[in-house]
């Protein structure tokens, strides 16, 4: 007897019949319509766009810097306060997006569109009807939703009051507002990812909703909010699988997967390490249910005390997470001589190409990452995010001819092809994005992922009319396909 003969090979060269084939976008970053609906501001919403602010990293506000843009906003341009008006336009947009084939739309729900303080006593009527609006147009368009439960967009109040995710009452208080939303919207959605990108704690205010000058240690402050996260998603799977039995939800990393820059025993041994502290301790976690002992090892040397309520470690054992859901879009390298541990403290890969913001474009990189996540979590995968930002204007026909978005989504499906064939399970690919938004990272439009063109510069200048791009009949041939066409 031959083993193939009984073992089931993975399809060569193909995609699984089911396979859902989408695009993903965030709240933060299109829906706009900041006061409607009786929303309340979110610390996104302070994160102004000032083409001489050359800073890598932006929007982690000290204290007085928030208080300054609540007092003087007339100072400032805050482009997420606008978006590109999807609060608006979203039966527009969605239809359009069908035309693509689509069978999966990411998106996120705007905490304080539901509480506009993160905490209130009662959620807003208006913000919850429109969330059961646009999940039903998406239903009706026959397309899976996947929805992110908090997006890197926490509530000003509770960042001011509570320090985020710090406190526990902001766990209580995520817990409420996820629960509610998951009943409301059980009919619709199954797909859940609690938190976005669990591992990008780098931005703290964002991700954690931690003010950065209010805390004696900031790296062990994260680590603190960190725990608490667990234990948020952890509660909320256990009150989402009561609600219906058949919801899923995914531990979602950005990729921050890091070679050595060399064969030196000592990049080797950095590569290791940083992999597991950046990228591998979240989701052993969220997969594992507990904590490992390289990590238990990193707080010990590092003087980080991890505070650990009666229950904690219990929750997240008994409520692990069902799916990967992985952001990729560039890979970089590390080396003992130049980088250290800290998330962003990295080598560029002399060999690969990179777009005008520095990301490095590595396809192959893609395939390498999944291999290693399904041998080690063995947990089916979502693509939630991976696409190719440039500069970009409207031709004289009205459209852009990006070729170079075709070649990368291209090279990355291929790559995923493959994994596929070697037996990674991976379920979705989400395409970052369907139209042009505000950059997450830099607040500007100019930085354009789309396959649709929005007609908005970075002062919010413009028609705000959508435009098809080149890549928007390519993917659509690949979705119509399942990926025989267009690769």
């Amino acid at each position: 007897m031959k083993l193939n003969d009984v073992a089931e090979v993975p399809p060569r060269g193909g995609f699984p019949e089911d396979f859902l084939w989408g695009v993903a976008m965030s709240a933060k970053q299109a829906e706009g319509a900041a006061t409607e609906d009786g929303r309340g501001l979110t610390v996104a919403d302070l994160q102004d766009y000032n083409p001489q602010d050359t800073m890598k990293v932006k929007g982690d506000f000290t204290r007085d810097q928030i208080l300054e843009r609540l007092e003087h906003p007339e100072h400032y341009w805050f482009p997420k306060k606008q978006g590109i008006d999807f609060r608006h336009t979203y039966r527009e947009d969605l239809a359009l997006l069908a035309e693509l084939g689509i069978k999966a739309f990411r998106t996120s729900i705007c905490w304080s569109r539901v509480f506009p303080n993160g905490d209130d006593e009662k959620p807003s009527d208006e913000g919850i009807a429109f969330y059961e609006d646009l999940f039903s147009e998406v239903r009706r368009l026959g397309l899976e939703p996947i929805v992110t439960i908090y997006h890197d967009d926490m509530p000003v109040s509770l960042a001011l009051r509570f320090n985020g995710f710090l406190s526990r009452h902001v766990v209580d208080a995520y817990v409420w507002y996820a629960t509610l939303m998951m009943d409301r919207l059980r009919m619709l959605v199954r797909y859940w990812i609690p938190v976005n990108q669990i591992n990008l704690t780098r931005v703290g205010l964002s991700s954690l909703g931690i003010v950065r000058d209010t805390v004696d240690n900031l790296e062990a402050a994260k680590f603190q909010a960190v725990h608490n996260k667990f234990v948020a998603c952890a509660r909320v799977a256990e009150a989402g699988r009561t609600i219906c039995p058949d919801f899923k939800f995914g531990s979602m990393l950005a990729d921050f997967y890091q070679a050595p820059a060399t064969c030196c025993p000592a990049d080797m041994v950095l590569s290791t390490e940083k992999n597991q502290m950046t990228m591998f301790f979240f989701s052993d976690v969220q997969f594992r249910g507990e904590y490992p002992g390289y990590a238990l090892r990193y707080f010990e040397d590092n003087g980080i005390e991890i505070q650990v309520e009666p229950g904690d470690l219990e929750v997240i054992a008994d409520n692990t997470m069902d799916y990967l859901a992985l952001s990729y879009y560039n890979s970089n390298v590390v080396s003992a001589d130049k980088n250290s541990m800290a998330i962003g403290d990295y080598t560029l890969n002399p060999y690969l190409k990179a777009n005008p913001w520095g990301w490095t474009v590595n396809p192959d990189g893609l395939y390498d990452c999944l291999t290693h996540y399904w041998d080690r979590w063995r947990k089916p995968i979502l693509i939630a995010e991976n696409g190719f930002g440039q500069v970009e204007q409207l031709d004289a026909n009205d459209t852009v001819e990006d070729d170079y978005r075709v070649d990368y989504i291209r090279e990355h499906l291929k790559a995923l092809r493959k994994a596929i064939a070697h037996g990674v399970k991976v379920f979705s690919y989400c395409a970052w994005s369907p139209l042009d938004m505000v950059s997450s990272g830099t607040s500007e439009m100019r930085k354009r992922y789309g396959f649709v063109y929005v007609d908005l510069d970075d002062m919010g200048g413009g028609t705000g009319e959508r435009y098809k791009k080149k890549s928007f009949d390519w993917y659509r041939r690949v979705c119509a396909s399942n990926g025989e066409e267009g690769l």
